[in-house]
């Protein structure tokens, strides 16, 4: 059975994801550009798509066979199976190393993602401009380039993450039976992902500014308030749903500590008040344990004193015995014997 490298499966949608978000970056500067029939439309009719193929290219051979001293891809592939399941065989090191590849995977997916959109956008505007184009081509072109970066960098970093969940969770169970932690792995903040909450609305307004262009001031004042109405109401929801979540942290630190600990929330979402209600019966009854368990300690402790002390007293009284038998047995020997 051929296997199939298991990072194919998460560049290959990743790729295509790229080229959709190129595509919608593309027809939007052909439709509103403006380029008209001159040098830089043609340079950006051909030059864009061959740069763009050539870092799809790159980044496929990269990040989905493992060339380029892709030695994260290398381990990833080697050590998961066609099942997308980790080999049975492996041994902690080789567990751990893969966990570090899986999440240096991630990043570096992320990272290129967003270096080559750069590239691509970079490569587009300074040709345009080095073409000839019009101040307003080149706003077109640049407002929509990033409007597409920005639709594909998120994907292939929650993409990737979705699909190598299982595998994560898999060789933390796996590190967990065998007493051990992977603690020396840098991990992203869950913070990170609630921004980009504040910067879809951003790019949805310069979409719509791009369609209706030329624009006049009105409809910019409009757009700005509609724009800063929706970051409003996105700093609420991270504030509200970022605050449900450290909470869980905080509770699981206080299980540390002693004393009954109850996790509530102010949260008013089924799923937070069903999470705060097992935490705190889970909490309880570790409480109770934790109670039981040291009522044990203190009545072994008391047997353990009771039995010393009996112990003690057993040996001093053999000890006293032994003593008498042989005072017993020099005084036997003193006295004269009846046949003398």
């Amino acid at each position: 059975m051929i296997k199939i490298p298991y990072t194919l499966k998460i560049i290959l949608p990743v790729i295509g994801w790229g080229f959709l978000c190129s595509f919608f970056s593309y027809t939007l500067i052909l439709t509103a550009g403006n380029l008209g029939n001159t040098p830089a439309w043609n340079f950006f009719l051909i030059g864009t798509p061959v740069c763009l193929s050539v870092l799809a290219l790159f980044f496929f051979l990269r990040y989905g066979f493992g060339l380029f001293y892709a030695k994260e891809v290398a381990t990833i592939n080697k050590n998961v199976s066609n099942g997308r399941k980790l080999n049975p065989d492996l041994s902690k090191e080789e567990i751990k190393e893969t966990l570090k590849a899986l999440v240096s995977f991630c990043r570096n997916v992320y990272l290129f993602s967003f270096a080559s959109g750069l590239i691509v956008v970079a490569f587009a505007v300074l040709g345009i401009s080095l073409q000839g184009g019009n101040w307003p081509a080149f706003l077109v072109v640049l407002v929509s380039g990033l409007t597409g970066l920005f639709f594909f960098v998120p994907f292939s970093l929650f993409f990737s993450q979705h699909v190598v969940f299982p595998l994560v969770k898999e060789s933390r169970e796996l590190l967990f039976r065998r007493r051990e932690f992977a603690e020396d792995i840098a991990l992203s903040s869950l913070k990170s992902k609630f921004y980009f909450l504040f910067l879809f609305p951003f790019f949805a307004v310069l979409v719509v500014m791009v369609c209706i262009y030329p624009i006049d001031y009105k409809t910019i004042v409009l757009a700005l308030i509609g724009l800063a109405m929706a970051l409003i109401i996105g700093r609420i929801l991270y504030v509200y749903l970022y605050r449900s979540f450290s909470e869980v942290d905080k509770f699981s630190r206080a299980l540390d500590m002693d004393g009954k600990n109850i996790f509530v929330v102010g949260s008013l979402d089924k799923e937070f008040v069903d999470l705060g209600n097992n935490f705190s019966k889970l909490s309880e009854k570790l409480y109770l344990l934790k109670k039981e368990t040291e009522e044990s300690r203190g009545e072994l402790q008391k047997r353990v004193a009771e039995l010393e002390k009996f112990f003690n007293l057993t040996v001093d009284r053999e000890l006293k015995m032994k003593e008498l038998k042989k005072k017993l047995k020099e005084c036997s020997k003193k006295q004269p014997s009846k046949t003398d």
